[in-house]
């Protein structure tokens, strides 16, 4: 019998120079990934998306682009650039993955400022890239805080 492959779908939410993660503390290595998980049977990529979003963060969001960053065979993903709620991102007592967590898997949601992603150890280098794809969508290709271009040149 075929093995089923179970996609995640990936949220990269964004608050002017900060992208939302899940700062991981796992026995004694830290990194950082974005807000996602397997889509579950009966759910499209955009809900799995929203509620995997609220389950590690608390916060809600819409979808509301995929981010063509390409799939990787051996872990299948979707990105979406999502629109979030105003908040403090605070994991839910019930989620799965503060029922999971222990002293040795800590999971915190956190904005961070894009420019940190090195520093934070952001994985994998696909989250990155759709990192990089939002803040380009959002900013017209500028990068952030760039100002945008006027009708005449100044002089």
């Amino acid at each position: 019998m075929p093995e089923t492959i179970r996609i995640r779908a990936v949220a990269v939410a964004l608050r002017g120079a900060d992208v939302l993660v899940v700062r991981r503390h796992r026995d004694d290595r830290s990194y950082a990934v974005l807000p996602g998980g397997g889509v579950e049977a009966g759910e499209t990529p955009q809900q799995a998306c929203a509620r995997e979003l609220h389950e590690e963060t608390g916060l809600t969001g819409v979808p509301e682009q995929l981010l063509p960053v390409g799939v990787d065979r051996d872990a299948p993903a979707v990105y979406f650039r999502v629109r979030v709620d105003d908040g403090t991102p605070a994991m839910p007592a019930d989620s799965p993955e503060a029922q999971r967590a222990t002293d040795g898997n800590r999971y915190e949601p956190a904005w961070v400022p894009v420019a940190d992603l090195d520093r934070i150890g952001l994985v994998p280098d696909r989250a990155r890239r759709a990192v990089a794809l939002a803040v380009e969508g959002l900013s017209g290709g500028r990068p952030p805080g760039s100002p945008r271009p006027t009708a005449r040149p100044q002089r």
